[in-house]
């Protein structure tokens, strides 16, 4: 019997909606209007917001999932201070739905911008940005 090698949907779909490398500032530059975040502390989102002048942020990342060191409510509360908006919006990873992508696209189109987007590494971010841009969802 001859084994065949079948390329995983999962395989073609990361290189469809590939991740750029984290640049200096520890977030990914999806366009001129949003950037995406890993592993968040207290610290380095302040710090991200005071570099970077993020105007909104949507947090992706569940605040019960294994790892997480912040909650939403603690982002808020160091995003006001700053007159930044906070929207969550937590998707399971790896298990995107159409409706996350059209409930992100709304929100990137009626947020002020720059927007950041947070979750465990950024790629599930960066996976429903890119979602909504391949899809023309995105207003830009």
């Amino acid at each position: 019997m001859t084994k065949r090698v079948i390329p995983s949907l999962f395989f073609s779909v990361a290189l469809l909606f590939s991740v750029p490398a984290l640049a200096q500032n520890d977030s990914i530059v999806l366009n001129n209007n949003a950037s995406a975040a890993g592993q968040m502390t207290a610290e380095k989102f302040n710090s991200l917001l005071k570099q970077q002048g993020f105007k909104s942020v949507i947090v992706n990342r569940p605040d019960q999932e294994l790892g997480n060191t912040v909650t939403v409510n603690e982002l808020r509360s160091i995003a006001e201070k700053s007159h930044v908006s906070v929207i969550y919006q937590p998707v399971i990873s790896g298990k995107i739905s159409q409706t996350d992508v059209a409930e992100f696209a709304k929100y990137y189109n009626e947020l002020p911008k720059p927007i950041l987007m947070v979750c465990k590494s950024g790629s599930r971010s960066s996976s429903l940005f890119n979602q909504a841009k391949a899809q023309g969802l995105l207003h830009e």
